[in-house]
């Protein structure tokens, strides 16, 4: 059975329809619900027709070796792995998923055409996205439909990114619109007259300016890096354009994405844990063995997961762990309520390298010279502009009025020091210098503090100050500058709340001109904090540090600091439940051996089918393959099965030319 243009469109069509329907819904038996249900119906469709194929007595070279593989890796999958389950959801996935590719292109005439209208029928997901990015609809989950940044304006740029239909969130529907973007260029592209095929095919025009828009508001960089790689694949691969216009093309392309990042250079240069999360991969991964199918998450972030209740592990991720596990966790020790003398640090790089970002980073220090960085890196992808201000500088808050919180410290503070590129400014405490190297003022009425103080040998008290603050003054401009703030500081356990250790927002008015609030820099919880102003009408609503898994924890052991990366925050499910490396997440699953195999055999059939012919279908699966490896696409039953269709289809070509 050969599939007509009619018959491919109803493939194309229900793989479509399928993204248009809300994960998690209805059935939920054996892993299955109702966006499932289109996929389920076309594998019986074809199913029947391959029995009705198989009963003539056509049994190609090509059936029999696939029949060999996937019986080898349902034994492999069952046999070779840590936890054995019969009915292994993520197990049957993989069947399934493999399979149907195996019949959609097993009854598949080979024409271009054809082929191409699997992928044209991604434009009713492209409208359908569109409409909810206009209604900025919200669907079931959190990273369905769209993400509000909640923000009070409806502006689709500024308030919020798309999350699409189906599951998986900004990343999933990134390479869908990524894809539909590449079929509308590659029609344009192979026209006679790409104008006229502009003006007179107008719905292609249409689905490309609504993909390209969709796009966007993903705001995923791994689908705008797979776009971009797929456009440069077609442009220098087909023989449509002259070498000449290939490099002014190139040239207008390198200078778009300049200007893009240059305007906008969040989008590719915002922190990820990427580094962090492929290191806890690795050392999961094992040559033959794995921890079995869907068991990533339960062993990668077991010792951060063991630190949540039971009901709250059921609830957000189905994960059970048994008591031997929860008695073999490593436990921390160390005294909150003990006496800590050390140092902090706060390193603000305005400008990484060449890279037009501004880095934050926290360190600790138990004798001045040898400092450890609490967590890593932050950076929002932009650059940090502080506001100006030539007032105060104020340690342990609730300067004149503005940590009214309860953000002030408790703390014996003996010497702040701030270091710019040209001067470094220390701080002393003693009695005598009150008054000339720094002040005591009070709160609200901003005059100088009449009342008992209590100074240490090394330094000054400040027991929750409600009477007083410590002013120090302000020699010099940070803003768009790097610096470093040094605390030395002496305190009775790590603060369990919001208290703020040092920051530039006092209203005192010293100069006519500016004197806005700027930053403060904080400790929540054990976790440091970088807030910054940009509107003063907004306050501190920026942020840096926090929850994050790339956050470490400020803890006190025999009197020293140290800190800590294991304690974890329902919060945190987005950052471990995304931004995979697919093959590295089944690498831990399954073992390195077969994932191996299986991309040896994806790559050789691409190789052996690297034509002119096969333009579009190369350039797809690059575009997937290269998505892959930053998002865990294989593992999305949204777009699994368009990933192995071309793989799938490569190999059939390959048996059916020898």
């Amino acid at each position: 059975m050969n599939l007509t243009k009619d018959k491919v469109k109803l493939v194309g069509y229900t793989f479509s329809i399928s993204l248009l329907i809300p994960p998690n819904m209805g059935l939920n038996y054996l892993g299955l619900n109702f966006e499932d249900l289109p996929l389920v119906f076309l594998f019986l469709y074809l199913l029947y027709f391959k029995y009705i194929q198989i009963k003539k007595s056509n049994f190609t070279k090509h059936d029999y070796y696939f029949c060999i593989f996937i019986v080898a890796f349902f034994l492999y999958t069952n046999l070779a792995v840590d936890n054995l389950k019969l009915f292994n959801q993520t197990n049957l996935r993989f069947y399934f998923y493999f399979l149907l590719a195996y019949l959609v292109v097993n009854s598949f005439v080979e024409s271009k055409e054809n082929f191409l209208m699997i992928f044209e029928s991604l434009s009713i997901v492209m409208i359908a996205n569109f409409i909810l990015i206009l209604g900025q609809f919200n669907l079931n989950g959190d990273i369905n439909g769209w993400i509000s940044n909640n923000t009070s304006g409806n502006n689709p740029f500024t308030s919020g990114r798309l999350g699409g239909f189906q599951g998986g969130g900004p990343n999933v529907i990134g390479i869908f619109c990524a894809i539909s973007s590449l079929v509308c260029l590659y029609k344009i592209i192979n026209s006679d007259n790409y104008l006229s095929y502009l003006k007179n095919q107008k719905y292609n025009t249409v689905i490309l300016f609504i993909s390209l828009l969709n796009l966007y508001l993903t705001y995923s960089r791994g689908s705008y890096l797979a776009l971009g790689i797929g456009v440069l694949f077609v442009i220098f691969y087909t023989e449509s354009i002259q070498r000449k216009n290939k490099y002014i093309i190139l040239s207008l392309l390198g200078l778009f994405s300049f200007l893009i990042i240059s305007i906008n250079p969040s989008i590719f240069l915002k922190q990820t844990n990427r580094t962090y999360l492929t290191d806890l991969a690795l050392e999961n991964v094992r040559l033959f063995k794995g921890t079995g199918g869907g068991n990533y998450i339960k062993e990668v972030y077991k010792s951060y997961l063991i630190t949540l209740e039971d009901e709250k592990l059921i609830d957000q991720f189905n994960i059970t762990y048994s008591e031997i596990e929860k008695d073999n966790k490593k436990e921390i020790e160390y005294g909150e309520n003990g006496l800590t003398k050390g140092l902090l640090k706060l390193k603000f790089d305005y400008k990484d390298g060449l890279l037009p970002k501004s880095v934050i980073s926290f360190f600790f220090s138990n004798d001045g010279s040898n400092w450890e960085q609490i967590g890593f890196d932050h950076s929002n992808g932009t650059l940090i502009d502080l506001i100006q201000n030539d007032s105060y500088f104020e340690v342990g808050g609730w300067g004149d009025g503005q940590s009214n919180d309860d953000s002030f410290l408790a703390a014996n503070i003996n010497e702040v020091s701030i270091v710019t590129e040209s001067a470094n400014y220390i701080y002393k405490f003693p009695k005598y210098k009150r008054g000339i190297d720094y002040y005591i003022l009070t709160p609200r009425l901003r005059n100088v503090y009449r009342g008992d103080l209590n100074f240490t040998e090394t330094g000054i008290q400040l027991e929750r100050p409600r009477q007083y603050w410590l002013a120090l003054p302000n020699y010099t401009n940070l803003s768009g500058k790097d610096f470093e703030v040094l605390v030395d500081i002496e305190i009775d356990g790590i603060p369990k709340g919001n208290e703020t250790i040092f920051s530039q927002s006092s209203i005192f008015r010293l100069n006519e001109e500016f004197n806005d609030q700027s930053w403060k820099w904080s400790i929540v919880d054990g976790r440091m904090y970088f807030f910054w102003i940009e509107d003063v009408d907004f306050g501190y609503s920026n942020y840096l540090g926090g929850m994050s898994l790339r956050s470490g924890k400020l803890i006190s052991v025999d009197g020293k600091f140290d800190s800590v990366i294991s304690e974890f925050n329902v919060s945190q499910y987005d950052e471990i439940t995304t931004s995979h490396n697919g093959f590295l997440t089944m690498s831990v699953e399954y073992g390195i051996f077969p994932v191996t195999l299986i991309l040896i055999l994806c790559l050789y059939s691409t190789y052996k089918n690297f034509q002119r012919k096969y333009t579009l279908e190369l350039s797809l699966f690059l575009m997937l393959l290269v998505q892959n490896l930053t998002n865990d696409l294989i593992y999305s039953p949204d777009v699994s099965i368009y990933f192995w269709l071309i793989p799938m289809y490569f190999s059939k070509n390959l048996f059916s030319r020898q």
